[in-house]
């Protein structure tokens, strides 16, 4: 990906609310969320991850695919034993349509990047306790 589309990108992601209905959640890239924090210690774990396995490589495939590929992560994360809410990637710029996501919990940032390696994704939102939401970049082999 060129630096242009990364700044695209970037702008993009930083412009979604990521919503997770079941829990009341409105998350926005670099800010603290106390909710978030309450949630993580009521399930005894300390980070987070907020993944989409929809439109892989931000190619545009039809409602039908991302839901099923939406499945295929639910699925995968139930397997692994793992806590996960779903959500939605809502973007607040015209163009871009709502994605199909899962607030995941007790996942580090090393396990979210490889979620989003596993279903073609340039970045996943990833934090910790006590800490932002983080924008991480799944072709970023510095943060492995």
């Amino acid at each position: 990906m060129n630096q242009a589309e990364r700044q695209r990108l970037d702008a993009a992601y930083r412009a979604t609310r990521y919503v997770v209905p079941a829990l009341g959640l409105s998350l926005r890239i670099g800010l603290h969320h106390p909710d978030l924090d309450a949630v993580l210690l009521q399930h005894g774990v300390v980070a987070w991850a907020f993944v989409s396995a929809a439109n892989p490589r931000s190619v545009a495939l039809c409602e039908y695919e991302n839901r099923a590929r939406h499945q295929n992560l639910l699925d995968l994360l139930r397997h692994r034993g793992l806590v996960c809410f779903e959500g939605a990637g809502e973007p607040l710029q015209p163009g871009w349509a709502p994605e199909p996501s899962a607030l995941v919990l007790g996942v580090s940032q090393a396990g979210a990047l490889r979620l989003g390696r596993d279903f073609d994704q340039h970045a996943v939102v990833q934090g910790a306790l006590n800490g932002p939401a983080t924008l991480c970049w799944c072709d970023d082999s510095s943060l492995v």
